[in-house]
């Protein structure tokens, strides 16, 4: 899937086009303006050379005789163009030309009649100015090609800085874009930030006008989001504590009926609701965790050494054999109570998917990490990747809630770790092993 462009970038292209175009336009414009004014300049300069020339070339014709004077006198030394701007020709009254200077275009392809004025001749600036009191005329025509060639220039100097000021520019807009759009980055930042484990206000009163209603609305969501939750984790544990006392009545009367009943057919049916009411206490009492530690409550704020908890979890336990590493260091940010829910779910799942008899194994170390293994069967690869959310078990058919592994991932995340499973333990062919590390930081 393609990667949409980010704002910035657009707005930076949309800019540095939009910027380009109005250069260009204005270029455009001001070479238009610049060719009127370069024609006007041009046309004076040849209207004044018209008027200087005329009287000395009439005075020139009236030196030679009559007599001598050929048909057509043409300069000597300006035959061929030798690098002149114009050329020009002077015509009597019957319209014959009596001098010539410069490197003209053919007679054929002056207009006849010679209009008055400016006009052109194969796409040349052309003058025609006549001399009514003496009865003749002169024709200028430019040669050369500068007037075009000051257009170009002139146009030159206008573009060329565009093109070499061109990237300073694009990275001047993107850098101003970059700067005005850090309000956006910043709201995008903390709207990130929140999720199910932070679902705290958004700072406000510094955003631009623009942003200030999304972050208002997002506000507005967040603290209904967060009474929801907070209305979901109240009825959960309160509905788990409320059902402790009654289940725990109720498993009561159950064992009491069946020391009454006995040897009897009816002890089976009496033991199954047994069964199903121990089922109902364990999940009870794994709903209350989870809704605690839902509130937050396994960070703790300042670090506490959790060595001698966990000696004291495994001394109770009994069936653990302890490895502790040189280097174990559990010193940690978590909550007591939440790290003996964390050791004891992980030492009942694997007491319970051990085997009849799984030898247990807790190893402390190296640093901040902890592993407890069992000599239970293999579980399957496909299936150990699904372990670790709410009510998600293996195939096996011991007890167990679903909820166990789960509760050690929500700790773990909670106090800055991470969970690892694998199967078959390390260094074995079977069992299972769970590691839960912390960062030394």
């Amino acid at each position: 899937m393609k990667t949409p462009l980010s704002i910035t970038w657009r707005l930076s292209f949309l800019l540095g086009g939009s910027t380009l175009l109005l250069w260009l336009g204005a270029a455009a414009i001001a070479i238009v303006v610049l060719k009127a004014e370069l024609t006007e300049t041009f046309d004076e300069a040849l209207y004044q050379s018209a008027l200087r020339l005329l009287p000395l070339a009439v005075h020139d014709l009236h030196e030679l005789e009559e007599d001598e004077a050929p048909d057509e006198y043409r300069i000597p030394g300006l035959e061929g163009g030798d690098g002149a701007n114009f050329g020009y020709l002077i015509r009597d009254r019957r319209g014959r030309t009596r001098l010539a200077a410069g490197d003209l275009p053919p007679e054929s392809a002056f207009p006849s009649p010679v209009p008055r004025g400016f006009f052109e001749i194969d796409g040349q600036r052309a003058l025609s100015l006549p001399d009514e009191r003496k009865g003749f005329s002169i024709i200028l025509v430019e040669t050369g090609d500068h007037r075009q060639d000051v257009l170009l220039r002139a146009a030159g100097a206008l573009l060329l800085p565009l093109a070499a000021l061109l990237p300073l520019i694009g990275f001047g807009i993107w850098a101003t874009v970059r700067i005005a759009m850090r309000p956006v980055g910043r709201l995008r930042r903390q709207i990130a930030e929140r999720g199910e484990k932070n679902l705290a206000d958004i700072p406000g009163g510094d955003h631009p006008k623009e942003l200030a209603p999304i972050a208002e609305e997002i506000a507005s969501l967040l603290a209904r989001l967060r009474a929801a939750l907070d209305a979901e984790r109240a009825f959960s544990a309160m509905s788990a504590h409320e059902l402790r006392t009654p289940i725990a009545g109720a498993l009561a009367q159950v064992q009491q009926l069946r020391e009454e009943l006995g040897d009897l057919p009816q002890d089976a049916r009496a033991q199954s609701v047994e069964d199903a009411l121990k089922k109902l206490a364990a999940l009870s009492e794994k709903l209350l965790q989870l809704a605690r530690l839902e509130a937050g409550f396994a960070r703790a704020g300042t670090r506490t050494d959790m060595m001698p908890v966990l000696k004291l979890l495994l001394r109770e336990a009994g069936d653990c054999a302890l490895d502790l590493k040189p280097s174990a260091d559990l010193t940690l940010e978590i909550n007591p109570d939440a790290f003996s829910i964390l050791v004891t779910n992980l030492l009942q799942n694997a007491r319970g998917h051990g085997g009849p008899d799984p030898a247990i194994t807790v190893t402390a170390g190296p640093d901040k990490r902890l592993s407890i293994a069992n000599s239970g069967p293999v579980v399957a690869r496909e299936t150990l990747h699904g372990l670790g959310r709410k009510f998600v078990r293996g195939e096996t058919s011991a007890r167990g809630t679903g909820l166990g592994l789960a509760l050690v991932t929500t700790i773990a995340e909670q106090t800055g770790g991470t969970v690892e499973l694998k199967s078959p333990r390390s260094g074995h062919t079977d069992g299972f092993e769970a590691i839960v590390s912390w960062t030394s930081a």
